[in-house]
């Protein structure tokens, strides 16, 4: 294959993995306070997804079929700015779902799952594909480490997500500048 077919197969210069916008979205009882937030996100990644085989035996022989399609959890990773902006409200999503004092939370799903949705961009912030993922809620949030010999780095922790599902949507990619 020649170097045109091949670059002729990557479109407007391929995809680029650090071009992404995530869009958070949290239950009516979190208080959100920066509407930018989505900025402090500095790591996604493309949903996963796997078809488990359902196993048969006929004769003796292993038959594979198509099983249930398992939905691999989500993880974000997040720049922590001096108001916790974003930790806060997570802290908030997940105390509301078991808070510890009691043992207590929403327990009907439509009031702690919400969705949320991935963009993978263009160099131009045209949308090439967008992930809904339905239902979503947190599973985890990382700690943060605190040493006296990081002076110069600004904290991240991550989140991890489970879903019902994702749903994809093609993009449309803005024009090229003039």
């Amino acid at each position: 294959m020649d170097n045109s077919k091949f670059k002729g197969l990557l479109g407007a210069g391929g995809a680029r993995p650090n071009q992404f916008r995530v869009i958070l979205g949290f239950p009516a009882y979190v208080n959100v306070p920066n509407k930018e937030y989505a900025l402090l996100v500095t790591g996604a990644a493309v949903p996963a997804s796997n078809v488990n085989p359902t196993l048969l035996q006929y004769r003796g022989r292993e038959v594979k079929l198509a099983g249930e399609r398992i939905f691999d959890p989500f993880t974000i990773t997040i720049v922590n700015d001096t108001e916790f902006s974003l930790r806060r409200p997570f802290e908030a999503w997940m105390d509301g779902m078991n808070n510890l004092t009691d043992n207590t939370g929403y327990i009907t799903p439509r009031d702690y799952q919400t969705d949320m949705t991935v963009e993978h961009l263009d160099r131009n912030d045209g949308v090439l594909q967008t992930y809904k993922l339905a239902s979503a809620f947190p599973i985890n949030m990382s700690e943060i480490a605190l040493q006296y010999g990081q002076n110069d780095v600004i904290e991240e922790y991550t989140v991890t997500f489970q879903y019902q599902h994702y749903t994809t949507t093609k993009g449309r990619a803005n024009p090229t500048p003039a």
